[in-house]
């Protein structure tokens, strides 16, 4: 906001001047001007100063002119300018005044659910009747820490003052004419209601994000990020960030975390890009690369550890079976043979380093934060085995691994994220070919039929996933877990990360299975029902 332009008008007249006000104003301003004048033409030595008077009045009158004229744009149109209505909605404590009934429109979910919408008690207020479950998304419009999420996105359309389509134009010309009566435009987004719920109920008293999409389309589903907070009741030190639990961080978009063992996965399909396909000898030692570094383990081995028992190692493994039993040795050795370069080309071609648009709205985008992937060379060996079991120096967003896991499951096919109901459907470059991505989904679902995954093989739902744990410098390990359902032809592509919460199949599983259930009992999954939610 302009600070100046608040200090030298006050609220009051920004709205309207009284009539009685203005005529007075400027018939004080012709008398002072005539006896003036008058006086300058008394005598001839009075030439000089009778032209400086007559400049000096017909400035003084091309600047009041000006600011009746800036006046006038602002009672015209105010409602068009964020700015002033953020001021008027602070300062302007009269009844009549018109920023206080602007009827901003309401955001929807893809069925009509209201998410956010004019409050029926308070005229010109918001109300939010998801409260948490959508805060980070839908975002909120306060008269003092303005706008946030889809609010800030679409404000323009959302104010009615958008003019792109013949619609807008009437809209807005309704509110130019009629003040008593301004209405913006409703925003109907992708995100399923329902299941937004589920994922704030099974994230209850839990740190993380919660990320679904529909890999046909790139609809957005399920963006849900823990914990939330109460859009009605913003908490000043919030902003001042002396939050310890980060309440604002949206963390499905923008949270970084080591992807632990899901990046398995991307590494597999690297390997398998380059038609390499190898059984790899994984014993219970580990495997050391070059000198002075720690050997990389199985989990197993600190399992049977910490059992007061010995480990016996794996031995040899192909792909799938390491997959299934989420082998550190085995992907690490398959990292370094790939080569680090060429494990760099393929996390760039499945998008981790990537910052994802998921809205372009009519006043600004929601974006992903761009994952974190080190420039390893091939003789950087080390490093290379690090990344390839999903640590080291290698971050990324919950949104990123459900981006990846969806192309999986639509062999390889991958379609721009949309949040936006009305934004079409639009195909990406594949993040891989359909051969790889078939031989993934294989192993995936073998990862949840006899793997870390059991739990979530849901009856009727044929779910590919894989669970993770990632090292966390500041605590207990990230629990993860991703996949698709069904894992011929998903309809839902998904990633789930709880913050320390330890084995993946133990925290974040739970919280994907849920959901899972609860799209089926809904009926998503039924093709009829299904339709009827686009």
């Amino acid at each position: 906001m302009d600070h100046a332009w608040t200090i030298a008008i006050p609220p009051e007249w920004a709205t309207a001047w009284l009539p009685g006000l203005k005529v007075l104003f400027w018939v004080l301003i012709a008398i002072l001007a005539l006896a003036v004048l008058r006086r300058s033409f008394s005598g001839a030595q009075h030439k000089t100063i009778g032209k400086t008077y007559r400049l000096f009045f017909f400035l003084i009158a091309l600047m009041m002119l000006g600011v009746l004229g800036y006046q006038a744009t602002w009672q015209l149109a105010g409602f068009a300018r964020h700015d002033f209505v953020q001021f008027m909605k602070r300062y302007n404590r009269r009844p009549d005044n018109p920023a206080a009934r602007i009827v901003r429109g309401g955001i929807l979910d893809r069925q009509g659910v209201g998410l956010a919408v004019p409050d029926p008690d308070r005229p010109g207020q918001r109300w939010y009747p998801g409260g948490a479950a959508f805060c980070h998304i839908v975002g909120y419009e306060h008269p003092f820490y303005g706008l946030s999420g889809v609010e800030a996105a679409e404000h323009a359309t959302l104010s009615g003052i958008t003019r792109d389509t013949g619609p807008e134009w009437e809209r807005f010309r309704r509110n130019l004419i009629k003040r008593d009566d301004l209405r913006g435009h409703d925003v109907a987004l992708t995100l399923h209601a329902a299941l937004q719920r589920e994922a704030h109920a099974r994230m209850k008293d839990l740190k993380g994000a919660v990320v679904v999409i529909d890999p046909s389309d790139g609809s957005i589903l399920v963006l849900y990020s823990a914990p939330g907070f109460d859009p009605q009741r913003l908490n000043p030190e919030w902003f001042e960030r002396r939050d310890p639990q980060a309440r604002l961080l949206n963390r499905a978009t923008q949270g970084l975390y080591p992807a632990g063992s899901t990046f398995k996965v991307l590494v597999a399909a690297a390997a398998l890009e380059l038609g390499i396909n190898p059984v790899l000898d994984c014993p219970a030692e580990g495997y050391q690369v070059g000198t002075g570094n720690r050997p990389i383990r199985d989990h197993e081995y600190y399992d049977y550890q910490r059992r007061g028992r010995t480990w016996p190692g794996h031995g040899a493994l192909n792909m799938r079976d390491a997959m299934t039993k989420s082998s550190n040795i085995y992907f690490a050795k398959l990292g370094v043979q790939v080569g680090g370069e060429r494990l760099v080309e393929a996390v760039h071609r499945m998008g981790l380093p990537r910052s994802w648009i998921l809205l372009e709205g009519s006043s600004g985008n929601l974006t992903t934060s761009a994952g974190r992937f080190p420039n390893v060379s091939n003789r950087d060996t080390a490093r290379t085995a690090q990344v390839s079991i999903g640590q080291g120096e290698m971050l990324t967003t919950p949104f990123h691994l459900a981006m990846l896991a969806g192309a999986i499951g639509r062999q390889g096919a991958v379609w721009k994220p949309r949040l936006l109901a009305q934004a079409p459907p639009q195909p990406l470059e594949p993040m891989m070919s359909a051969a790889t991505a078939r031989a993934l989904g294989t192993m995936m679902r073998q990862a949840v039929t006899h793997g870390t995954g059991r739990a979530a093989d849901i009856p009727g739902l044929n779910v590919a996933g894989k669970t993770g744990t990632a090292q966390n410098p500041h605590g207990a390990d990230h629990g993860w877990f991703i996949g698709f359902a069904p894992a011929q032809q998903p309809k839902l592509a998904f990633a789930v990360v709880v913050e320390q919460g330890g084995y993946g199949s133990q925290s974040a599983l739970p919280v994907a299975a849920a959901i899972l259930r609860k799209a089926q009992a809904i009926g998503y999954f039924d093709e009829d029902a299904r339709q009827g939610t686009q």
